[in-house]
């Protein structure tokens, strides 16, 4: 295997040294600005106004790092680019902090201080506050809530939705589904999720007149452009006994699978479903010898054993598919293609920062932010000379993994008290010779937790001033409606 040092594309930025670029009550929550679905509460980004709107953006760039908080873009920035390096983002002109706030589900009224990626997705798409697991319905009243791409396509936008897990996830799935449980990707879900392992969401079949899973509802929408896994929740039959698959191709949808069948579309396809796995796709990079973080072991009088340090690989498992920014770059060209003047609106997830931060494997959610960054890189090609892209680079929450002092601070000293972290332990080889301690300590029986934090935004074009400061994750939805000039509902 390759090993990726120095990573893919590292050249734009040099390494270490180059200029490279007290509890709130619930009451006053809806005076305080927060919005409270339960509660009927509204808000707008801090200090703006309709009014104030000026230049519009005649087309939307969400970027999605899911499970990226500070801690995670500095694993992946040590890493990739050096310790003085700079991602494409960190170059925007407008950076904010925002809060990721989560409600209980039994009791909306109070706060739930972690998040997933169905309330955090929720909190983008529609920008309301929700519980966890919720994908744009509300919190115990399981009300649907308009999306901000619902809303594009409303306006005569083109609309796609990029992204390295299934496209049921609960990131993507926020953004055009509505539904109780993010669970509940397919129709064979619909009576209990995972085996029945979970709960199912009955009172959503369409049976029962609900929209129906995830799936389903993604092959009834108008998405010009669907790319990502999640095949097997789209290879299922739904009440009518119709293939989900084949649905779609009756209406128009070109289905690929490769790359090769992804590169090779026609300029003037209108509709495109890429499933390029069976759920969410492998990643692009993995530990040598799939070394990941591991327990750290005592040796007989205590103290903790080195751990070996290791380099990331390319992963052999991730085959021939397309890279997430192979998956933009054909979303550009083809929502491009058939605009008809109204512009689009573009999610792009990179999914499995997250998903290998729970599997505590740090090469494999570098690697992904390295995809992220790709990704962002090809959309700002797109956007260069043009006046009228708002680009947003958000997160949905953020995760437990930190960069921790390998070896401990306290290993020298007169008096050598070595420390060691909880949970787990990998030492990374960095591209400038160093070693970089990243612990995974939220739990030590298996997966990773997420964790209460808040995440950063990024923003560039028509709109971008808006991201500023302390905000809300919630306002981004606002941020980019507003940019677009988009009512608030559904004509």
């Amino acid at each position: 295997m390759t090993r990726t040092t120095p990573p893919r594309n590292s050249s734009n930025h040099g390494p270490a040294g180059s200029n490279a670029g007290s509890p709130v009550r619930i009451a006053r929550w809806c005076g305080l600005g927060l919005l409270m679905v339960a509660a009927g509460c509204t808000f707008g980004p801090p200090g703006t106004s309709q009014a104030a709107a000026q230049d519009r953006a005649r087309n939307v760039i969400l970027f999605v790092g899911d499970g990226v908080d500070d801690s995670q873009l500095t694993i992946g920035r040590n890493y990739l680019l050096g310790a003085d390096g700079a991602f494409s983002f960190d170059d925007f002109p407008h950076r904010a902090a925002a809060k990721v706030l989560t409600v209980e589900e039994e009791s909306p009224d109070k706060p739930q201080y972690v998040g997933d990626s169905a309330s955090g997705g929720t909190a983008l798409s529609a920008g309301v506050v929700t519980s966890r697991g919720r994908i744009a319905t509300t919190a115990g009243s399981d009300e649907d809530v308009v999306t901000i791409l619902e809303l594009a396509e409303a306006a005569g936008k083109r609309t796609g939705i990029v992204t390295t897990a299934s496209l049921t996830d609960a990131t993507p799935a926020s953004f055009v589904a509505h539904i109780s449980r993010r669970f509940c990707e397919g129709p064979m879900d619909m009576d209990g999720a995972r085996g029945g392992t979970m709960p199912g969401c009955p009172e959503d079949k369409k049976s029962n007149g609900g929209p129906g899973s995830i799936a389903e509802q993604i092959a009834d929408a108008d998405v010009e452009v669907l790319l990502g896994g999640g095949k097997r929740h789209f290879d299922q039959a739904d009440e009518g006994g119709a293939n989900l698959i084949d649905k779609m191709k009756e209406r128009g949808y070109a289905v690929v699978e490769n790359a090769v069948q992804l590169s090779s579309l026609a300029e003037d396809t209108e509709k495109v479903l890429g499933l390029f796995g069976s759920s969410t796709l492998p990643v692009e990079w993995s530990g040598e010898n799939q070394l990941r973080a591991r327990p750290v072991k005592l040796s007989s009088d205590g103290q903790p054993e080195p751990v070996e340090p290791f380099s990331c690989v390319e992963n052999p498992a991730f085959g021939e598919r397309p890279t997430l920014e192979a998956m933009t770059r054909q979303a550009l060209a083809l929502l491009t293609a058939g605009d008809g003047g109204e512009g689009f609106f573009l999610m792009v997830e990179s999914a499995s920062i997250d998903k290998q931060a729970h599997a505590a494997n740090p090469c494999g959610q570098i690697g992904e932010t390295q995809a992220l960054d790709d990704s962002v890189k090809a959309v700002l090609e797109f956007a260069m000379g043009r006046d009228d892209t708002l680009i947003v680079v958000a997160s949905d929450h953020g995760h437990s993994p930190q960069i921790v002092p390998y070896p401990s601070m306290f290993a020298g000293g007169p008096v050598p008290q070595p420390q060691y972290p909880p949970g787990k332990l990998a030492v990374l080889e960095t591209l400038e010779g160093s070693l970089m301690g990243i612990s995974y300590g939220s739990n030590k029986l298996g997966i990773e937790e997420h964790i209460g934090t808040q995440i950063p935004v990024f923003a560039s074009g028509p709109g971008a001033e808006r991201v500023r400061g302390l905000m809300r994750q919630s306002d981004v939805f606002d941020v980019m409606r507003e940019a677009m000039g988009l009512p608030r509902e559904r004509k």
